[in-house]
């Protein structure tokens, strides 16, 4: 019952008592208290206990109505709060609302423990939650968004996986992500740095202290290789490279098969040699490719024979087949 039909029916039964009293006794009684005397109609002191009462009464349903009030309009703040902490945890941000009412309370707790998967079907009614949701499936099917409105932070792992998407797409992008970079061996920072390895020039590359491990170096001999691609660098960058990357024996045999068709003779041998005399028996193989390449088998004969019995097997093998007029494929026999 409302208070205003309660107030309502109270004063009508207040009336019809008083009338009821009245119509029996219209004496009059005095009340003497303190020295303070009150001569009221019978009626009228029949009546004021129920008004004391109804006034109390009304008291206590104004206060619990307030409370009531009170608890639904906190019940209905913690629901857009939820709503929000909701839409935020999909988009993977930590979420440390504080709510009013205790089943959201727990419900916030358990919230700020889970994870969003985007592989599970779901449906959301509340428009910014679906939304999302949505934003968050797409991300993490690939798909590069505008997510500027959110304002996430720069670390958030969804954040973090829309711009590498966007390296997909847009490699350039790549210098604006590697500018703010200060961890290196982050996934983002790699896969920007990867993206850079196709486009960028060597000297726009080398500005960036990443270490080129084999992945890079073999990315930008491929550039290098490429006679449709400008990308250029010096021999002496390719040898600095060979070290930073703890090139082994087949690198080096794959660099000297792979760079005779970029060298002349004269600066390819120049080049192993030089590979040979610095780093010993792991360029010796490919020195000794150059030299069997360009059918200098004299000059592989003067090495063989000063060698000790137990160096350049392979080699021995190679010309030994030769001199008895034997086939071999030379590549695939040194890649044994």
């Amino acid at each position: 019952m409302g208070i205003k039909r309660y107030i309502l029916l109270s004063l009508i039964y207040m009336v019809a008592l008083g009338l009821y009293v009245y119509s029996f006794s219209a004496e009059s009684y005095a009340l003497t208290l303190l020295g303070v005397s009150l001569n009221l109609p019978v009626a009228l002191w029949i009546t004021l206990p129920v008004l004391v009462l109804v006034l109390g009464s009304i008291v206590h349903l104004v206060f619990y109505n307030f409370k009531d009030f009170l608890y639904k309009r906190a019940l209905k703040k913690d629901f857009e709060l939820f709503q929000e902490a909701a839409k935020n945890r999909i988009l993977g941000e930590e979420v440390t609302h504080n709510y009013k009412t205790d089943g959201f309370k727990f419900a916030g707790r358990v919230l700020s423990c889970m994870r969003f998967d985007p592989t599970l079907p779901t449906s959301f009614i509340e428009e910014e939650v679906a939304k999302a949701c949505a934003l968050a499936v797409s991300i993490e099917n690939g798909n590069y968004e505008d997510m500027k409105k959110y304002r996430l932070a720069k670390t958030n792992p969804l954040v973090v996986k829309n711009t590498i998407n966007r390296l997909v797409v847009e490699p350039k992008f790549a210098t604006e992500v590697l500018k703010n970079c200060k961890d290196l061996q982050s996934e983002l920072c790699q896969k920007a740095y990867n993206a850079l390895l196709n486009f960028a020039s060597f000297n726009e590359i080398k500005r960036y202290d990443f270490a080129t491990d084999k992945k890079a170096f073999r990315r930008m001999m491929e550039r290098y290789l490429d006679a449709d691609d400008s990308f250029d660098m010096d021999l002496k960058s390719i040898e600095d490279m060979l070290d930073q990357c703890e090139a082994d024996r087949i690198d080096y045999l794959d660099l000297a098969r792979e760079i005779k068709a970029k060298l002349s003779p004269d600066a390819l041998i120049a080049l192993f040699e030089k590979l040979y005399n610095t780093k010993g028996s792991v360029a010796a193989d490919a020195y000794l490719y150059v030299l069997y390449d360009l059918q200098m088998i004299d000059k592989i004969r003067e090495i063989l024979v000063n060698s000790d019995r137990d160096e350049f097997v392979r080699f021995k093998t190679v010309l030994f087949l030769r001199d008895n007029a034997k086939s071999i494929d030379i590549d695939a026999f040194l890649r044994v």
